[in-house]
This record gives C-alpha cells, sequence and structure tokens, in this order.
C-alpha cells in the first residue's frame, strides 16, 4: 500500500494544535486510507488504542446517526471510557447536521485531536466556521500525482523496471485513482464509470439536494470534451439548448458549483496579468483524474495536450498554488501559479518540434514583463529552446519532482 506522505505529514504537522483537521477531497481518491496509515503511526508511537476511535458515516452500522446530538453522545461515551488524549477520526461527516458545534464542544472540553473527512463541500455549511469558532485548517487530498504513481510503481513487480516515459504512458492511460492499479484494464474501466456514476449522484445530486437531474449528464460530457478550453455558463447552455433541453443561465451556474463541490471537476478562474485582477467570466474547467474521464466518455480519449494540461493542472494544486488561467492582452498563458507573493507562469505542449510551435508557446511568456519566472514544460526529452532565459523544461522531470 503507497504512503501518502505528502497528507500524512501534513497531520503531523497539526496534530496537537488547537485545530480541526478537515481533509476533504473527491470520493476514492484515498482519504479513508490516509486517515488509516496516519491512526497506524499514533500506535507505532505508542498510542494506545483505546484513545483512537474511528467512525465511518458511510458505512451500515453509523448509516442512521444524523444528528449533532446523537454524535455528541457516540463521542462522549468513547472520551469517558479513554485515559489520557485521544484521537478522533470522523469519516465522511458531510451528512451529520451542525457537527461543528460537536467538534468545537470536545476541543474547548477535552484533550483531543480531531480529524474529519468529507467527499464534498456540504460539510462547509452556512456557519460552520462560528460552529468552530475558527479553528479549522483544511487539507485537500487530490488522487495520486505522478511522483506519487512512481512510488507505487516501485511495489509493483510488473512496473519497476520501467522507465519514467513508459510509466507516464501508463499513467496517462489507468489514471490517478489508487484503485484502478490493483484491477485489470477491463475492470478498472468499469470501477472509474462506476465511480463518476456514485460521485454524480451522492455528491452532485443528493447533497445539494437537485430536483431535476435531465441535465446533468449534458453539462458533465461538455466539462470533459471541453478540456484547456475557455467557456462561460451561458455558452454551456447554449450549448445543451441546441440538443433540445432547455435550461437556465442560473441553473448551469448551480450544476457546476456542486460540480466543483464534488470534486469530480476543478475550475480555473482567468487572471488579466497587466490590470492585475481577477477575472469573472470565462473559465476552464478540468477533471479530476484523466482516465475516469476517458472512461466515461467511451471511445472520445482526450488528446494528448490536454492530458498533459490536466495532469500538470492537479499536480499544481497538490503543491498548494492557486492556479488561473493567464490573460495577457491577446495572448493566453495555459497557467499562472501563485503562492503568497510569488508567481510563476507557465505554457504546456507536447512538442517544440517546429517554429510556430515555439513562438505559440515562448511569445505569450515574453509578453509578461514581470520577472517572476516563465517556462514551457513539453514532451521532450531535454531543454532546447532558450529564449531571454525562458526555457522549455521536460514535463516528466518536472512532475517527478513532487
Amino acid at each position: 500500500m503507497l504512503k501518502r506522505d505528502l497528507y500524512l505529514k501534513k497531520l503531523e504537522m497539526y496534530t496537537g494544535r488547537d485545530v480541526c483537521k478537515i481533509m476533504t477531497g473527491v470520493r476514492r481518491c484515498g482519504k479513508t486510507t490516509i486517515f488509516r496509515q496516519f491512526m497506524d503511526e499514533l500506535l507505532e508511537s505508542g498510542v494506545s488504542e483505546d484513545n483512537i476511535v474511528y467512525l465511518n458515516f458511510e458505512s451500515l452500522i453509523y448509516s442512521y446517526f444524523n444528528s449533532a446530538q446523537e454524535l455528541r453522545e457516540m463521542l462522549l461515551e468513547f472520551i469517558n471510557g479513554a485515559a489520557g488524549h485521544c484521537y478522533i477520526f470522523l469519516d465522511e461527516i458531510q451528512g451529520i447536521e451542525g457537527w461543528g458545534r460537536v467538534c468545537s464542544e470536545l476541543m474547548n472540553l477535552f484533550d483531543c485531536d480531531i480529524y474529519v473527512s468529507a467527499s464534498n463541500s456540504s460539510i462547509f455549511y452556512e456557519g460552520f466556521q462560528r460552529d468552530l469558532g475558527y479553528r479549522y485548517i483544511r487539507i485537500e487530498v487530490y488522487p495520486l500525482i505522478f511522483s506519487e504513481f512512481i512510488q507505487l510503481a516501485q511495489q509493483k513487480e510488473e512496473l519497476q523496471e520501467l522507465s519514467p516515459e513508459e510509466l507516464f504512458s501508463i499513467y496517462l492511460k489507468r489514471g490517478a485513482f489508487p484503485a484502478v492499479y490493483d484491477m485489470d484494464e477491463a475492470a478498472a474501466g468499469a470501477w472509474l464509470k462506476d465511480t463518476c456514476g456514485n460521485i454524480v449522484l451522492k455528491d452532485v445530486v443528493q447533497c445539494n439536494r437537485l430536483r431535476d437531474i435531465s441535465h446533468i449528464d449534458k453539462i458533465v460530457s461538455y466539462i470533459m470534451s471541453s478540456l484547456g478550453e475557455v467557456y462561460s455558463p451561458k455558452a454551456l447552455r447554449d450549448h445543451i439548448k441546441d440538443q433540445g433541453i432547455t435550461i437556465s443561465v442560473d441553473t448551469v451556474y448551480s450544476v457546476l458549483e456542486a460540480l466543483v463541490g464534488s470534486g469530480l471537476v476543478y475550475r480555473m478562474p482567468r487572471y488579466d496579468i497587466k490590470n492585475d485582477k481577477e477575472l469573472e467570466t470565462q473559465e476552464k474547467y478540468y477533471v479530476c483524474d484523466i482516465a475516469l474521464r476517458n472512461a466515461v466518455m467511451g471511445g472520445d480519449e482526450a488528446s494528448v495536450r490536454n492530458a498533459m494540461e490536466n495532469i500538470l493542472h492537479t499536480e499544481l494544486l497538490s503543491r498548494g498554488f492557486k492556479v488561473y488561467v493567464g490573460k495577457q492582452g491577446r495572448y493566453q498563458v495555459d497557467f499562472m501559479a501563485v503562492k503568497s507573493e510569488d508567481r510563476t507562469y507557465l505554457n504546456c505542449c507536447e512538442f517544440l518540434n517546429s517554429n510556430e510551435a515555439i513562438k505559440r508557446e515562448f511569445n505569450p511568456l515574453i509578453k509578461i514583463k514581470d520577472n517572476y519566472f516563465k517556462m514551457v514544460l513539453s514532451m521532450d526529452e531535454e531543454t532546447k529552446v532558450n529564449k531571454g532565459g525562458i526555457i522549455n523544461f521536460p514535463l516528466i522531470k518536472f512532475l517527478m519532482q513532487g
């Protein structure tokens, strides 16, 4: 089993601090596994098993719990039976109304660390910050990034001798959900389609109480077929209208919010670099996993460039960047990655094998006159272009840095 050190270290960092650790991420991305790995670490460090409680509210035994009072009574029984510092893990807690009040009370009255997880944004109900007294840290979990997949490959005998380039081809095809690497290709494809269906049903429709769902598949299909494209909710509405389904732009907005809240898709807003402001229209959307997208779309597979962009977008998010489409006049930069006061501008392409490709990828970066780092990531095996200090760099090497 792959150890998700990226997230375990974050949990370790906040353990012992008076904050609720909230772990969110798309269904089946590995949140439960991370919790179990962290509990194993606690046990190895000497924590008594009696001082750890793990509850999964999607398991049948706890599925009938839906109120804060029931949660409070159950956890008080555990705490009163433990000796010393307690570690409380509440998995898929989004169905418990007012869970924040219970966690806040327990942190106020008892010596405990509390960790919660959820597969959709309904965990952040109106007033949850006030209920928690603003004492929380959010840790977003993503499916496997490429550097994690390489670690996983070292545990698979059939993958151990493959080159990074060969592994990247497998990663493009099989995707980033850990579970698919314990299945054959056909089973993995079926599992990915079922997983997408479960996400849409449980984390889009049910948790947002959507009633008219006739258009949701059309919206999901449009997003998955338009990776890397900039468009507005109105353009999406018009596309669906052309198929004989009439919906409002407000409905499209609501479904897009629900899809983003489920973690199935990620929204990437545009940023006006010259005027230094975020724009409110014409966004890009990417999916949580390119293989899931291909399984849902059947034979209509994403282009290599779009798959590369999708993978790079998730990589940047996992590294803690806020990511935008950069707008510089009439030019567009694939990614403007922001962290604190720093920025990085990145364009992404398959190969720089012509003067036209070089101009297309480098000119938008050259037009940006600030001093932040700029680079073109490509499938070329080495740096072959240097324009005023702006170089191309192998995408695979970039992803391997983790």
